[in-house]
């Protein structure tokens, strides 16, 4: 069974618990934090969630409590991907890409908590994915800093070469990034 809650903003505690036949949770970017909503749900797979720093509260490892079967982290929305796209050079895309789908491959072996596991280690999928996000957000915050440091240089030499109206009516806009924001704590950054 799969939920698609794309408008969703809040989700109340524990809504989805012991829902054990949800294989499948789509939010959207409105999401503003997921709690102790999905408590023993043994099938859930796939979760699709917005990038937001705060996504999950640092004092709630239970998120994900006896979901032994998540595997998979899909991000919300396609400016993020759209803003990927827009790097500068290749190797930060790749980079970006794949620090975003390094969460499907440490979720499989992280222990979710629960009463049968036998490591007993409350909470590791959510502090796994709590590290991903803050990952993912800090890679993407300096490559877009080391993009509009880039753009600053070109912008600066055209401007020697070129009118300075033709440089930012002509060029300039086809060298920003999208104007996709990223959400980050305060205490973050």
């Amino acid at each position: 069974m799969s939920i698609d809650l794309p408008s969703a903003r809040i989700v109340e505690w524990k809504a989805f618990y012991c829902c054990v036949a949800l294989t499948d949770a789509k939010f959207g970017i409105k999401l503003e934090t997921i709690e102790e909503i999905f408590d023993n749900c043994p099938s859930l797979e796939r979760i699709t969630i917005p990038l937001k720093d705060g996504m999950m509260n640092d004092d709630d490892d239970d998120v994900f409590y006896g979901c032994d079967n998540l595997k998979h982290v899909d991000l919300a929305g396609g400016e993020l991907h759209e803003t990927i796209a827009a790097l500068h050079f290749e190797e930060w895309r790749n980079d970006m890409n794949e620090e975003i789908d390094s969460i499907n491959q440490i979720l499989p072996n992280t222990p979710a908590g629960g009463w049968d596991d036998e490591y007993d280690d409350e909470g590791g999928k959510a502090r796994a994915i709590r590290t991903w996000i803050r990952s993912v957000l800090g890679k993407i915050i300096h490559y877009k800093a080391e993009h509009q440091h880039l753009l600053d240089e070109v912008a600066t030499s055209l401007q020697l070469a070129l009118p300075r109206d033709i440089v930012m009516n002509n060029v300039l806009p086809f060298l920003y990034l999208p104007s996709y924001t990223f959400e980050v704590d305060e205490e973050e950054e």
